[in-house]
């Protein structure tokens, strides 16, 4: 950019002699000439906090994976919760059927109906069941392998910035 202001302005003020010139000077044999030389130190620059940008931008990555693996791991546990509470209250419309006591939930549902609810208990169970050994290795693997290889991580590099 300064070549070019040089060339067009101020060529007038040294009556276009390119040897009076400061970036349009002609190259001497085995030198470089400064335009040559100011374009090898803009390419040689960096930007110290480019690098610094993109550590932080990976920290901040790998935090997030982590807190995105336990609130996982938490939603996991909620939806436990969930299908005990909806099988608790399947059991007690199965009893109150059965028993012939007649509720709210219940005043509709007959004998017939009790079967169907029998099924939802089952698969409710089997689903509590595998949602539990999902939830149970979840813990183990964020336990023993994710969390400690993370914190040792970050301890290490923590103390080489310090």
């Amino acid at each position: 950019m300064l070549n070019n202001y040089e060339e067009l302005n101020l060529a007038n003020y040294c009556d276009g002699d390119q040897s009076k010139m400061v970036f349009g000077k002609t190259a001497v044999e085995g030198e470089q000439t400064i335009k040559e030389q100011v374009s090898a130190l803009a390419d040689a620059m960096k930007n110290p906090y480019f690098n610094i940008y993109h550590w932080v931008k990976g920290e901040i990555y790998d935090i997030e994976a982590v807190n995105d693996a336990i609130t996982t791991k938490d939603k996991i546990q909620t939806n436990i919760q969930k299908n005990e509470k909806k099988k608790r209250s399947t059991q007690e419309n199965l009893d109150n059927v059965t028993t012939g006591r007649k509720t709210v939930k219940t005043m509709f549902k007959n004998q017939d109906d009790a079967g169907k609810m029998v099924n939802k208990i089952e698969s409710t169970d089997k689903e509590i069941e595998s949602l539990t050994v999902l939830y149970d290795i979840i813990t183990i693997y964020l336990g023993e392998r994710i969390v400690p290889a993370f914190k040792e991580k970050r301890i290490g590099i923590y103390h080489k910035i310090i």
